[in-house]
């Protein structure tokens, strides 16, 4: 039995690629694989006109396998968050091994969308070229690029510093601790993690427009969900909740039907992006409500799958403390900036070097996917 567990843990490893250069060379080979096994597949690199660390050009890779006119799509994105793409790219590369080996479709198509954030992916952040987080980017056509959180101004200089990170911050845990104290911790999580539009360095940027990536894929999106009626769409994320589990996180304006469906689908593990309900909290301009807004007239349903990492102190200061380094830091080149320590804290920080762990969102990603098309099929 322990070699069989060592065996699947080793598996699961070998999905994880080192660079976005290797995944993204990774899911073009999948998409071959797919047609070699008779699979109906068209593929797209949507490209950025920037280059990463090995000169590589950047691309938000699309591919649409199976039957796009039969109005069914099951939509998987991942890496929106840059680093949270190495995680993210590993299942989908796993999924979509496990396709090939399946019969053709007909009945529906599956629609991936490898890295929206290759930029942050490459040099090792979450946020794109122009310090957005795209996640905080994809608003709707009510919305304006404007504003801070309620409460933003008692947490903002403490999480943004004007200056470069120590490897040690003595007193970070006891100011944490304080305004934690002070105003509780649901309320400094939604003020912290919500989304702002008004300090361009600042952490959870989410911009003053929308973003050259995003926009290249919505334009692509337009042409083709043209005729699409139904999507089942799967974002995935790293971060937040107990490690290695996966936490299926919805809007908080899901319908109670929606709500009761999922639950039944993945007992345990749905909750609803309410600060008080979980690990997740509200966010303006994410992807699923900028592209339920966009696409109005076709019939969604959606989820945040979100796998644990570490607690949130540690995950909220890896992200304060590459910002500070990218920001305030001092450094020629771009590759002088991913070499600092802080930049790799954030890659493990979200993608941790852990087998077990990437045993568990590997299985874990392949289970969600396979009851999401089910569920898709039957609808």
């Amino acid at each position: 039995m322990k070699s069989l567990t060592h065996l699947t843990v080793l598996m699961a490893n070998k999905w994880f690629s080192k660079s976005y250069s290797e995944a993204a060379g990774r899911f073009l080979i999948g998409c071959d694989l797919l047609r070699d096994n008779n699979h109906n597949v068209q593929n797209e690199r949507l490209f950025l006109g920037l280059k990463g660390p090995e000169g590589e050009p950047l691309a938000i890779d699309v591919a649409i396998v199976g039957n796009l006119s039969s109005g069914k799509i099951l939509l998987s994105s991942s890496g929106i968050h840059g680093v949270e793409g190495y995680p993210g790219s590993a299942i989908q590369l796993s999924v979509i091994d496990n396709l090939a080996k399946q019969e053709p479709f007909d009945s529906h198509a599956v629609i991936f969308i490898h890295c929206i954030n290759p930029y942050g992916m490459a040099w090792w952040r979450r946020f794109n070229e122009n310090n957005v987080d795209l996640n905080r980017n994809f608003l709707r056509s009510d919305q304006k690029y404007t504003g801070v959180p309620e409460g933003y101004h008692h947490i903002k200089d403490f999480f943004n510093p004007k200056n470069p990170p120590p490897k040690r911050e003595r007193m970070f845990m006891f100011k944490a601790m304080k305004l934690i104290l002070k105003h509780g911790f649901n309320n400094v999580k939604q003020w912290v993690a919500e989304g702002q539009y008004e300090y361009p360095k600042a952490i959870q940027f989410g911009g003053k427009e929308i973003q050259p990536g995003p926009k290249l894929l919505l334009d692509w999106l337009d042409v083709n969900l043209k005729n699409v009626t139904n999507i089942w769409a799967i974002d995935l994320h790293t971060g937040l909740g107990p490690s290695g589990h996966d936490t299926l996180l919805v809007s908080a304006n899901t319908t109670e039907e929606q709500y009761h469906k999922l639950d039944n689908l993945f007992p345990k593990h749905v909750e609803s992006l309410d600060p008080n309900a979980g690990v997740g909290y509200e966010i303006v301009g994410d992807l699923h409500q900028g592209l339920e807004d966009r696409y109005d007239k076709i019939k969604w349903i959606s989820i945040t799958q979100e796998f644990g990492t570490f607690k949130p102190v540690r995950v909220i200061r890896a992200s304060r403390d590459e910002n500070r380094w990218t920001q305030w830091g001092q450094y020629d080149t771009e590759s002088e900036a991913k070499d600092h320590w802080s930049r790799l804290k954030m890659l493990r920080t979200f993608n941790p070097d852990d087998s077990t762990w990437q045993q568990k969102i590997i299985s874990r990603g392949n289970i969600v996917f396979a009851s999401a098309l089910a569920d898709l099929i039957t609808e």
